[in-house]
């Protein structure tokens, strides 16, 4: 990681209760700086934790440890792990809180706890009689395209999102949800970084290579082409870790190295 970012995870969906020691013990085979003053939770605009900590760790190893445990759970929720800096920390931290001066009077508040698969013809019944502006509704994803389990909802005005809040705990299905007040600066922090990363993932074994149509980066010699799309190159070499007994290299580096650009 460059000079002057640190080592810092940004941790999600934590129990709304999730102590200090609670972290401590899920991230015990790493070591955060300064012990219990690496850790920092994030809060909504009323005080309340928003599932959200950073932790700052010692060492490149300590952090290689930590991503590791993303999605393993805590309590019975499945918690995400992934690698931040201090330059986002400090800015979120800065601008999430009560006392952050950006947030007021957007009409957006964020919900969480929703069902899997949850709808946003279902949200719209959960807050009948609220008017939520045409495309309103924010539905972020995780970095496998599945639902994180939370809404962002941006009301007519801000009289019409406090109404919203006092649906607190109120339940969809059998799933009690939680909202909070929320602001555009939240979506930002909240959802573009994940959509970012979203681009950055390493493609399965059975993803579809992409590429113009007509267009074949293994040449007749049977050997990948190094301007092939990175994403097309990753696909074929996994293939050929997967069912290495059906067909030549494909790659031009053999073994079990990652393709380069």
């Amino acid at each position: 990681m460059a000079d002057g970012e640190g080592f810092v995870v940004r941790v999600r969906g934590l129990p709304w209760s999730c102590s200090v020691d609670e972290v401590q013990r899920f991230f015990s085979d790493c070591k955060p700086a300064n012990g219990a003053g690496g850790i920092h939770f994030t809060y909504t605009r009323e005080g309340r934790p928003s599932g959200e900590a950073f932790v700052e760790l010692e060492s490149e190893d300590d952090l290689k440890i930590a991503v590791k445990k993303d999605r393993e759970t805590m309590g019975h929720r499945y918690v995400e792990v992934f690698k931040s800096n201090s330059v986002e920390m400090d800015w979120v931290l800065k601008h999430t809180g009560p006392n952050c001066p950006e947030t007021g009077g957007d009409g957006l508040v964020r919900m969480r706890g929703l069902p899997f698969g949850c709808s946003k013809e279902e949200i719209v019944q959960f807050f009948s009689g609220l008017e939520i502006v045409p495309n309103g509704i924010t539905l972020p994803v995780d970095f496998q395209g599945r639902s994180s389990g939370e809404a962002f909802v941006q009301f007519a005005s801000q009289d019409i999102a406090e109404k919203a809040l006092k649906k607190h705990k109120e339940r969809i299905g059998h799933r009690y949800i939680e909202i909070f007040q929320s602001s555009r600066a939240e979506v930002r922090t909240h959802y573009e970084p994940q959509r970012k990363a979203a681009g950055m993932q390493r493609p399965g074994p059975y993803d579809r290579p992409s590429g113009g149509r007509g267009y074949s980066a293994v040449p007749r010699g049977g050997v990948l082409r190094q301007d092939a799309p990175r994403r097309l190159r990753w696909a074929l070499w996994r293939w050929e870790l997967l069912l290495p007994e059906c067909h030549g290299p494909l790659c031009a580096h053999e073994g079990a190295s990652l393709p380069s650009d």
